[in-house]
This record gives C-alpha cells, structure tokens and sequence, in this order.
C-alpha cells in the first residue's frame, strides 16, 4: 500500500447518516439502499459543489471508539439550501494519510491496516482530536475508493 499526505483545507459534507459499529457494519447497506433508490441521491446532487464529484463516506465516533456514525453525500458549499433530514459536516482543514484501494477491496481490512500498521510505520499516528475520517468515492461507490485519516507526526 502506497500512503500520499495531502494538507486539504476545509470543507463541508451533506449527505444522509446511520449509526452503527463494527459488529453492525452490515447495515450500511441499508443507508446505501436507502440513499440511491430513494430521491436523497438527488436531492443531495442538486445542492452538491459539483454533481459529478465523487462521494464521501464520512465517519466520525461516538462512545470512545465503540460506535460511530457514518454519512454518505457530497462536498457542498451553499449551506442555505441543504435538504430536510440531510446532514451537513464542517470539516477543519488538516494533514491527510490517503491510500487508494481498487474496486471489491474489502473496507474493513483496507482501513485495519492502512489505520493500525501503515499510518504508523510512516511515522504517523491518527488525529483523534479532528474527529473526521473518510472514504473517498472519486468515480461512485461501485468503484475504485481512497481512505483519508487525519495524522499528526508521532513524535508530536
């Protein structure tokens, strides 16, 4: 596995959310459901930055390190227009540890290692305090995905 480290400023999420856990992950196949055969898939596009930008599938914890919640939607920038029930996420501009993993690549297994042993042989370690991780869709969510950790050196 290949890590970038890219500085991104700051940018908001709005899109649609589920709380779940690891021993619950099988749910979000609920909200993907949910999110493209429902109208949210539109709903989110019209007020996107750009409607052809990929999709986020932003995560962030709840109860320590037990549960977390777990948006899927799109970079927006007019937050005055932002669908009923839809959720908007600022989120601070940081240092990112991004890797790429190719489509069917399983997440958990891709986050686990690019988390617990990539990130930290670089000599990094995850920023808890920004709050944010994500994956990146970058050509929609049946295709290749990029995981973005928020990192502070380890040393720090």
């Amino acid at each position: 596995m290949q890590i970038r480290f890219v500085e991104k400023g700051g940018f908001h999420v709005c899109g649609y959310s589920i709380e779940t856990s690891l021993e619950e992950n099988q749910i979000m196949t609920v909200l993907y459901n949910d999110y493209f055969n429902t109208e949210k898939a539109a709903l989110i596009d019209n007020v996107a930055k750009n409607k052809a930008a990929g999709y986020y599938g932003l995560m962030w914890y709840l109860e320590g390190q037990k549960r977390y919640r777990y948006l899927l939607g799109k970079e927006v920038v007019n937050l005055s227009v932002i669908p009923a029930r839809a959720e908007v996420k600022e989120i601070p501009a940081t240092l990112y540890a991004v890797a790429t993993f190719e489509k069917g690549y399983d997440a958990v297994k891709a986050w686990t290692n690019f988390f617990f042993e990539e990130i930290p042989e670089a000599g990094f370690a995850p920023n808890y305090e920004h709050g944010f991780f994500f994956e990146y869709y970058p050509d929609g969510v049946n295709g290749k995905y990029e995981l973005w950790t928020p990192v502070v050196r380890a040393d720090v």
